[in-house]
């Protein structure tokens, strides 16, 4: 039986990944590891494939966070004999972790400037000098200023190759093979092209997005279609972020990728989660997740036209309220 382990596709995720493999699990791999990486929409799914064929004994959840769908398929891998792991830092999780905990799993949870941070906090990992960098790099990754350029200029370069693609599986497996294996990031050939790619990307989508914007009190409103969705892949998070600092409002960024409805969320005053959660209310349906400064919702069969509407009622009637508070 092997070690299942599925992290969150993005730069802390990754990290936090290699980290536990580096510290826990380092003399099973590769060969007794079945690797897995995911986005928050499609994680429950991704969980149901990893341990398909009793394949695995053990599945640990790395920076992913907790909802409904995710809680129940992970019932159902407990009750198939497999033990389960979780360790994640995202705020929407909070309301899942006594659950978890009295299905007998050991749950590592707690607000945290990144995955890695709270690995190294909670689980008191030993870091070496190469590991505390890669910690200042998930930091970064996240949100949190960094003063050292090298630091600040490799975060924003696995940000930019990883969502360039997202689905790009193969470059993740070499990141996290390279951390695992105490490369050089720099020495991964396609890191500084997908970066540079998805610089030139970044730019022109924040132009658009600046484009459609329309103000509604200290929230800026912005969408993009479904071509425009293909092309600008996962660069929708880096692209709200920029904004938010950029116009010093909050952001949300709705995007139609034919299947879905995502609504990307940034929030200089720590209201995403509100914003998300007074939507999925608003559209009756929905999955939702994050922080308070950055989070999205998923929606699944809706109109993009119809989505806006309600998107824009819901940020109306909000402003509406906190004036009257």
């Amino acid at each position: 039986m092997k070690h299942a382990v599925l992290m969150h596709g993005d730069c802390d995720g990754i990290i936090a990944g290699a980290l536990y493999i580096k510290h826990f699990l380092r003399d099973q791999y590769p060969s007794e590891i079945v690797l897995g990486f995911t986005q928050p929409w499609r994680a429950s799914k991704e969980i149901k494939k990893l341990c398909r064929e009793n394949i695995c004994g053990e599945l640990v959840l790395i920076d992913i966070a907790i909802d409904r769908e995710v809680f129940s398929m992970i019932v159902d891998t407990v009750m198939r004999g497999i033990s389960v792991q979780i360790i994640d830092h995202h705020a929407t999780t909070e309301p899942w972790v006594d659950k978890m905990r009295e299905l007998g799993l050991k749950v590592i949870w707690d607000r945290s400037p990144s995955t890695p941070h709270l690995m190294a906090s909670r689980m008191k990992l030993s870091l070496n000098s190469y590991e505390e960098m890669l910690l200042r790099i998930a930091d970064s990754c996240e949100g949190t200023d960094s003063e050292d350029e090298e630091i600040k200029t490799m975060a924003d370069n696995i940000k930019l190759a990883i969502s360039r693609d997202p689905s790009d599986l193969d470059f993740m497996r070499e990141l996290l093979n390279a951390i695992v294996l105490n490369k050089d990031l720099a020495s991964i050939g396609v890191l500084e092209k997908k970066a540079y790619i998805g610089k030139i990307l970044l730019n022109k989508l924040i132009e658009k997005a600046m484009d459609k914007g329309e103000t509604i009190g200290n929230v800026i409103l912005s969408h993009v279609q479904p071509s425009e969705s293909r092309l600008f892949a996962g660069l929708f998070g880096i692209a709200t972020t920029e904004l938010c600092k950029k116009l010093k409002k909050d952001v949300v960024m709705v995007r139609d990728e034919e299947k879905k409805v995502v609504i990307t969320i940034r929030s200089i005053e720590g209201r995403a989660l509100q914003y998300c959660r007074a939507i999925v209310e608003a559209l009756g349906s929905g999955k939702y997740g994050g922080h308070r400064e950055a989070a999205s919702v998923t929606l699944t069969q809706r109109n993009l036209d119809e989505v806006l509407r309600k998107v824009r009622d819901t940020l109306w009637a909000l402003q509406k309220a906190g004036r009257e508070k």
